[in-house]
């Protein structure tokens, strides 16, 4: 029993040492993606949907194959600076609140102030790099910057002793002007596999490739980038 038990384990280990005498390449599953060729890095381009990797396996005489993959593509910061602040005139200025001298009052519904992020010189139509772009200015996928002014808050009127018996609160959009360069890069990917059929599947036997490239493409924009501001104006009402 110990003797079968042995040559049992022998032979396990034997099928994922020397995996391609134990498969025939016609019994090995393949991608429906198999191409006669490998992709090279020159042969890389942009697919429609950029983000994702697309691959190729190529089948070699010895049941091996070869992966090459191209993908993701990225929009790398080069430069990211403010060049100008308060760029532009404020606009979109509403009224929040009027607070009577010696007073504290909240507001009495929310309100949200938002605007979208239009002026990028030179002129960009790519969704994919604007989505790149409002990513590495906001932190995520949106063109618009938003603020919301809850009812917690509370806003205090003029000082007692102040010659002014009101204070108003508006909200505004200010725009800050940014110098942002960037390049895109690809990921590339190529790897020579073999097929372990006890698991079904394939391993790496060696990476040739795995890293990002410069795909040759730079643009240098100027941003008009919009700012949600907060002022007070103490008058006499």
């Amino acid at each position: 029993m110990r003797k079968l038990k042995f040559v049992s384990v022998s032979l396990l280990l034997l099928t994922l040492l020397v995996p391609s005498a134990f498969a025939e390449p016609s019994s090995i599953p393949m991608d429906p993606n198999v191409s006669p060729a490998a992709i090279t890095k020159n042969q890389a381009t942009l697919s429609s949907d950029p983000s994702q990797e697309v691959c190729r396996y190529e089948p070699l005489s010895s049941g091996d194959r070869i992966k090459s993959c191209v993908g993701p593509w990225v929009w790398k910061t080069l430069n990211k600076k403010v060049e100008k602040y308060d760029s532009l005139p404020l606009t979109d200025q509403y009224k929040l609140i009027s607070v009577a001298k010696g007073q504290k009052q909240k507001l009495a519904q929310p309100f949200t102030q938002s605007k979208k992020i239009t002026s990028i010189e030179p002129n960009v139509t790519s969704a994919f790099e604007l989505a790149s772009i409002y990513s590495i200015l906001t932190g995520k996928n949106s063109d618009t910057i938003t603020e919301t002014y809850d009812t917690s808050k509370e806003y205090d009127g003029p000082d007692p002793s102040s010659p002014y018996n009101t204070r108003e609160y508006y909200t505004a959009v200010g725009y800050d002007e940014y110098k942002l360069d960037i390049t895109l890069t690809y990921f590339w990917f190529k790897s020579y596999q073999y097929f372990v059929p006890i698991l079904g599947v394939w391993v790496d036997r060696a990476v040739e490739h795995n890293q990002f490239y410069d795909a040759g493409l730079t643009h240098n924009l100027t941003i008009q980038l919009p700012k949600i501001v907060t002022y007070s104006v103490d008058v006499n009402r």
